[in-house]
C-alpha cells in the first residue's frame, strides 16, 4: 500500500513539473490543458485522413486547433469565445474541431498516411503561436488560419468568411470591415491611427530598410482598432517596452489607405494593396525585416494575433538580440526567456 502511494505521488509530481514546463500561471488561473474540453470537440484518434472523410460526409469542415498547456490565450479562447452560443452554434453544426498539443507526444497521421508526433505536426505546420487554428478545405488544404487569439466578434466573423465563401478577390479584412460598417457600435475605439514619436514618417520601405542600421518592425494597422488602442496606449507606454522599440527602426501601414508607397521589395503600390498582398487579416499585425543587406530573406518574422505585455517583450528581445537566428521557434525562446527570469526572481505573469 505504501508503495502505491508512492508512486501516485510522484506521478503527481511529474504531472504537475510537466504541466508547468510552459510557464507557471497568475494565482486563480486554471491550466487550459486541464479543462474539460466543450462536448462539441471532435473525439478523434488524429487520423486526418479519417477525420478529413468523415467531415466531407456530414457536409462540416475541420479545424485543426493547436494549444498548449499553460497558454492564457488559450484559455481565453475557452471561456470568451467557446461560451457563446453564436460561435458555439456554428462550430457544433457546421465545423469539426481537432485539438492538438503543440508540444504533444500523440501520433498524427497526416493526409499522405504519414506518421508524426504532434509536436512535429505543429513544427511542420509552421505553428508560432498559441492558440493557432486551421480550418481546411475538402481536399484537406488550408483555407483560413487564425494565428493567435481573435477577439469573439473578429473569430465569429472568419467562421462566416469562410462558410460563405467569400470571392477569391474579396479579403477577410475587406469582408470585416464591411461587417462592421453595417452594425452601429458603441465603441471607444481611436477613429485615426496612432502616431508615435518613435514612427518613422516614411513611404518608402525599401529604403528605409535598405538603409536601416538597426532592424526594422513594420505596424499594420487602422482606424477604430481597440487592439491597436491597447498596444499604443498601453504596452508601448511601458518603460521596458519603449526602451525596446528603441533598438528598431519603426514604420506604420494603414491596411485601409490608397496612399502610395514603395514596398520592402520595390513595388509601387498602396498601403492596403501591400497589406493585401501579405494577407494581412489582424490588427495590429507585427512584421520584423533584417537590415543585413546580404540576408537572402529580409522579412525574418511576423505576428498576427493579439499579445499582451509580456509577450510583446519576448518577442521584441527576439528579434532584436538575434535569437531568432538559432531558434526557429518563439515559443521555445519564450519558455527559456521565462524560466531564466524566474531564476533571477522576477514575477512572470503571462497575462500582463
Amino acid at each position: 500500500m505504501k508503495k502505491l502511494i508512492f508512486i501516485y505521488l510522484m506521478l503527481m509530481i511529474s504531472a504537475n513539473v510537466f504541466s508547468a514546463s510552459e510557464g507557471a500561471l497568475a494565482q486563480g488561473m486554471i491550466n487550459p490543458g486541464y479543462y474539460e474540453k466543450p462536448d462539441w470537440f471532435k473525439n478523434s484518434f488524429l487520423e486526418l485522413p479519417a477525420d478529413l472523410d468523415d467531415a466531407n460526409e456530414q457536409g462540416r469542415q475541420l479545424i485543426l486547433y493547436f494549444h498548449q498547456d499553460g497558454c492564457p490565450y488559450c484559455k481565453k479562447l475557452l471561456d470568451d469565445n467557446f461560451t457563446r452560443k453564436d460561435i458555439v452554434s456554428k462550430m457544433s453544426q457546421k465545423f469539426d474541431l481537432l485539438e492538438i498539443n503543440m508540444w504533444g507526444d500523440k501520433t498524427v497521421t497526416l493526409l499522405t498516411g504519414k506518421e508524426v508526433s504532434e509536436k512535429e505536426f505543429a513544427r511542420q505546420m509552421r505553428i508560432m503561436f498559441t492558440p493557432t487554428l486551421i480550418i481546411l478545405d475538402e481536399k484537406g488544404r488550408e483555407q483560413f488560419r487564425m494565428n493567435g487569439y481573435y477577439a469573439p466578434d473578429k473569430f465569429s466573423a472568419a467562421l462566416d468568411y469562410v462558410l460563405l465563401k467569400a470571392e477569391e478577390n474579396l479579403s477577410f479584412n475587406d469582408y470585416y470591415h464591411q461587417q462592421r460598417k453595417q452594425i452601429q457600435t458603441q465603441t471607444q475605439s481611436s477613429s485615426k491611427l496612432h502616431t508615435e514619436a518613435f514612427i518613422n514618417k516614411t513611404n518608402d520601405l525599401a529604403s528605409l530598410i535598405n538603409g536601416s542600421k538597426k532592424p526594422v518592425m513594420v505596424l499594420f494597422e487602422q482606424a477604430d482598432c481597440s487592439e491597436c488602442d491597447e498596444l499604443h496606449g498601453d504596452i508601448f507606454r511601458r518603460l521596458p517596452v519603449y526602451k525596446q522599440l528603441q533598438q528598431f527602426s519603426v514604420a506604420q501601414i494603414n491596411i485601409n489607405s490608397n496612399t502610395k508607397i514603395i514596398s520592402p521589395d520595390g513595388q509601387t503600390m498602396t498601403q492596403k494593396q501591400f497589406a493585401d498582398s501579405l494577407n494581412i487579416q489582424y490588427t495590429p499585425s507585427i512584421f520584423f525585416y533584417s537590415n543585413d543587406k546580404h540576408s537572402k530573406k529580409r522579412l525574418v518574422f511576423r505576428s498576427e494575433g493579439y499579445l499582451k505585455g509580456f509577450h510583446i517583450q519576448a518577442l521584441l528581445d527576439y528579434i532584436s538580440s538575434g535569437a531568432y537566428l538559432l531558434e526557429a521557434e518563439f515559443q521555445r525562446f519564450v519558455q527559456r526567456r521565462a524560466d531564466k527570469m524566474r531564476e533571477e526572481g522576477i514575477k512572470v505573469d503571462l497575462w500582463d
